[in-house]
């Protein structure tokens, strides 16, 4: 039910990854067109992009786990016993939590940081860094949210098998 109700958070955050890819191909066919066609390379593309593809994977990965579409060595737990393959998806849910809140914590420290002093990239955009780092937290937190609810469905299908 908790993955339910998670669900159309997780495809916002999907469609917002489709959205960044279509715009990284569209700054990047710009970019492409004014270097070879005008002979006038624009600067600021690939730092734009740069900070595009991080959002997209951040994003798009909620929505990737919450499919169970996510890298998955299905050779080895395919031939695991029940209860093997019971532990094993949850240490991949609590691996998951660890891994993407230190992630998030260490988004919090970084945006805190750059808002506090005021960094600013170092390419043409000069882009606040601050908010290119936001996509860690939004897209961990969902992330995390999406890992809870599967462990939960995980350990209430266990229960209710015994």
């Amino acid at each position: 039910m908790l993955e339910r109700l998670l669900t159309p958070v997780m495809k916002l955050g999907s469609a917002v990854a489709a959205v960044g890819v279509l715009v990284v191909l569209a700054i990047t066919g710009y970019s492409v067109f004014n270097r070879y066609v005008l002979g006038t390379p624009v600067t600021w593309t690939d730092e734009l992009s740069g900070f595009l593809v991080v959002a997209i994977v951040m994003f798009g990965a909620a929505e990737t786990l919450r499919r169970g579409e996510h890298i998955s060595v299905d050779l080895l737990t395919s031939r695991l016993r029940r209860s093997a393959s019971l532990l094993a998806g949850i240490w991949g849910m609590v691996a998951v939590i660890l891994i993407m809140s230190a992630i998030v914590v260490s988004g919090i420290t970084a945006v805190s940081f750059s808002y506090d002093f005021g960094i600013y990239s170092e390419g043409y955009l000069a882009l606040p860094m601050w908010i290119p780092q936001l996509a860690l937290i939004i897209g961990g937190g969902l992330v995390i949210a999406i890992a809870v609810a599967r462990l939960c469905s995980i350990l209430i299908n266990a229960k209710v098998d015994q």
